[in-house]
């Protein structure tokens, strides 16, 4: 287990680094929210990576394919070369890259062409890519879900997860694997000032199904938060629409336990997550019932 990180001793082991790099240690900024990893925006257009120390191997891991993904020609964030990676500090594990400073989301036709260029590529052989692991944490998600939970919703998304497990393995037995994301949602696509779209959060990197990553936009459109027209560019980029395959359903259905799980674990220290988790264990229960989820939380 990675574990969650603490603002408070993450922002200063994030300032230990800035130090030891001979940054300033003020307008150091928290980008977005913490969980099993914090991300900082430090000075000379730096951004910090700070996951428990537990995480080393995974942050090794991440770096190297940043690098790798770099000599590929692939468009991805960079990570720092002017430093030895990761750094561990105060019982943390911090990876440091170079910022896409005024980013804004990209399109789905930009994502799929990330994608697209992404799934091609070779198999490197100057390091192992573990086998992507499409349930990952989600044990431990449930875990620390469950003090938050009624017994019932517990005892149901246990049982649902075995279920789950059953039917991936008989719909991606016969699917080649190649390069994958892993986690390829909206916010891990962004342009730059300079039109340039890049991939970010390479911690799942794996190598695993495509369809994996492909499912992800699908879901999005499906729960309103791409309109028809943006998964259609999404789809026509890439050159396949997912949801014609036979497999989608389980694929989709493991997607959206993932985005639940994730947010029931954040559900004791963000109460404020109440009715949301609610409304998706509802989904859960009954998929064929019209879902209307939140984006963003």
């Amino acid at each position: 287990m990675a574990g969650t990180v603490d603002r408070a001793t993450a922002t200063a082991a994030v300032q230990a680094v800035a130090a030891e790099l001979g940054l300033k240690s003020t307008g150091i900024d928290l980008l977005g929210p913490i969980a099993d990893n914090a991300v900082f925006r430090l000075p000379a257009q730096v951004v910090a990576r700070v996951s428990t120390s537990a995480a080393l191997e995974r942050a090794d891991r991440e770096v190297r394919t940043g690098r790798w993904l770099a000599e590929q020609g692939m468009s991805a964030v960079r990570p720092l070369e002017s430093t030895i990676q990761p750094v561990s500090v105060n019982g943390y594990v911090v990876t440091l890259w170079h910022e896409v400073a005024d980013a804004s989301m990209a399109s789905t036709a930009e994502l799929a062409e990330l994608l697209r260029r992404l799934h091609a590529l070779p198999i490197p052989s100057d390091f192992e890519i573990p086998a992507l692991d499409p349930f990952v944490r989600l044990d431990e998600h449930l875990a620390v879900a469950a003090p938050a939970l009624e017994r019932g919703d517990h005892q149901f998304l246990v049982e649902l997860l075995e279920q789950l497990r059953h039917d991936y393995r008989k719909a991606s037995a016969a699917l080649p694997v190649c390069v994958v994301h892993g986690d390829a949602n909206r916010k891990n696509a962004i342009r730059g000032p300079d039109g340039v779209a890049v991939l970010l959060d390479l911690e799942r990197f794996s190598l695993g199904p495509r369809e994996f990553d492909l499912v992800v936009p699908a879901v999005y459109q499906q729960l309103g938060w791409y309109t028809d027209a943006e998964y259609d560019a999404f789809a026509d980029t890439y050159g396949r629409d997912v949801r014609a395959w036979d497999g989608f359903p389980v694929f989709s259905a493991l997607r959206e336990f993932r985005m639940t799980a994730w947010l029931l674990s954040r559900l004791a220290r963000e109460p404020r997550l109440r009715n949301e988790s609610n409304r998706r264990i509802a989904s859960l229960r009954n998929p064929q019932a019209p879902k209307h989820w939140t984006p963003g939380t």
